[in-house]
């Protein structure tokens, strides 16, 4: 069956609940694209990743991790326009601690991870820069923290 032209809905931008939704659909697409790359990953014994031909896969994670936080944020009464101010804008480590001053435990290993990727998804390294020393911690402590964020999306209270 053949699918139609796209359907362009012009949502209010200013409705946090619509954004949420779009944010944790794409950041799920992004992790299921990750995914897809994985079984190419050239790992060493220790499961961190032998080849910078890893960077696409990295990039995919950092962007589902970013999706996610803002997903969780906008459920709790964020509007989509203090997201998009610089000092948040594709700021891992600034949206992290936004979430946690709502009260939401992150656990360590979590916290850890986001940090991590925090400066290299923030500057673009990712897309637009050679690294010489990236930030690629083994693919299977990567999951654990998607899932995780991807459950404080669910929780939609204004109060937390």
């Amino acid at each position: 069956m053949a699918q139609g032209p796209p359907v362009n809905v012009s949502p209010n931008t200013d409705d946090s609940i619509y954004w949420a939704s779009v944010y944790r659909l794409t950041a799920v697409n992004f992790r299921l694209s990750a995914e897809a790359l994985l079984p190419n990953l050239e790992l060493r014994d220790d499961g961190s990743p032998a080849k910078l031909t890893a960077i696409p896969f990295y990039f995919l994670v950092s962007h589902s991790i970013e999706l996610f936080l803002k997903s969780a944020l906008l459920k709790r009464g964020y509007v989509p326009a203090n997201l998009k101010r610089l000092d948040n804008r594709h700021n891992l480590k600034a949206l992290l601690e936004l979430l946690k001053k709502k009260g939401l435990p992150v656990s360590a290993e979590a916290t850890s991870i986001i940090e991590g990727l925090s400066s290299q998804h923030a500057e673009h390294l990712l897309r637009y820069h050679l690294l010489i020393n990236p930030f690629m911690p083994p693919p299977a402590r990567l999951w654990p923290v998607l899932d995780e964020l991807l459950l404080v999306t669910r929780i939609s209270t204004h109060g937390q």
